[in-house]
């Protein structure tokens, strides 16, 4: 594959994007717990190694359009990876139909992960009136460490299992729409799709990838999730990008 200069840009905007959640100038305040403040909301606060912190506190008052902005922002990227990676050339078609989808996957984990972390979550508590853990998903650690670790590990299995292939498939749909720029029925587009990938590779990629890089997401801070899954969508876009051919009969 040949360098262009698209590359550079591409380069500059996955490192300018990781720069402003990290050093993120924007904070959420609440003046009904600080009366010093004039208005409730978000305020410039300057770019500041407290960025991560100023980020989460935005994500969790403004969940749908931090989750659009951030799984449409970077997934969108990922798809021009994919594009980069079959063609040699930056050039997506339907790009912003595309970042419009992605966008309302974004919202669509913002209720997904909740859903699978508070569930998962409730089911591996302590029963405080006897002392026994769930009959339903019984485990529980009393090292803190090892309990989130292994609470990101159970969200993940569950999510993925339910969740993850579904999502891929249908957002697949809609990616064959935008590009076929009409609407599919079911059955044509089933018979469009390469059987070996869908049928094999991506839901090894579940087991091999997806439920290990998830456990690491639901491991995380809620507010951080979503930002993590983005990320990840940059390594859906790959793994898409490298997918294997049928073997020869």
């Amino acid at each position: 594959m040949k360098f262009k200069i698209g590359d550079i840009f591409a380069v500059i905007y996955f490192l300018a994007y990781t720069c402003l959640v990290v050093f993120f100038p924007w904070k959420y305040f609440d003046s009904s717990l600080n009366l010093s403040l004039q208005s409730q909301g978000i305020h410039w606060v300057g770019f500041s190694t407290d960025g991560l912190k100023n980020f989460g506190s935005v994500v969790g008052q403004y969940p749908y359009i931090s989750g659009f902005l951030k799984v449409g922002l970077l997934a969108t990227f990922g798809e021009m990876i994919k594009v980069r990676g079959k063609t040699g050339s930056w050039k997506t078609p339907g790009l912003f139909l595309k970042f419009i989808v992605w966008g309302v996957y974004g919202m669509l984990f913002t209720i997904a992960f909740a859903i699978f972390g508070k569930g998962i979550g409730s089911l591996m508590t302590i029963n405080h009136a006897t002392g026994a853990p769930s009959p339903v998903w019984p485990f529980h650690f009393s090292n803190k460490t090892v309990q989130t670790i292994f609470q990101g590990f159970s969200t993940s299995l569950w999510a993925n299992l339910i969740f993850c292939f579904p999502m891929m498939l249908s957002h697949e749909y809609w990616n064959t729409c935008i590009n076929k720029k009409r609407f599919l029925g079911g059955g044509e587009f089933l018979e469009g799709i390469d059987k070996h990938v869908w049928g094999s590779y991506l839901l090894k990629s579940i087991v091999v990838f997806w439920i290990p890089a998830h456990t690491i997401t639901f491991s995380l801070p809620a507010n951080y999730q979503v930002l993590m899954s983005a990320y990840l969508s940059l390594a859906l876009g790959f793994i898409l990008t490298i997918k294997p051919k049928k073997k020869a009969e």
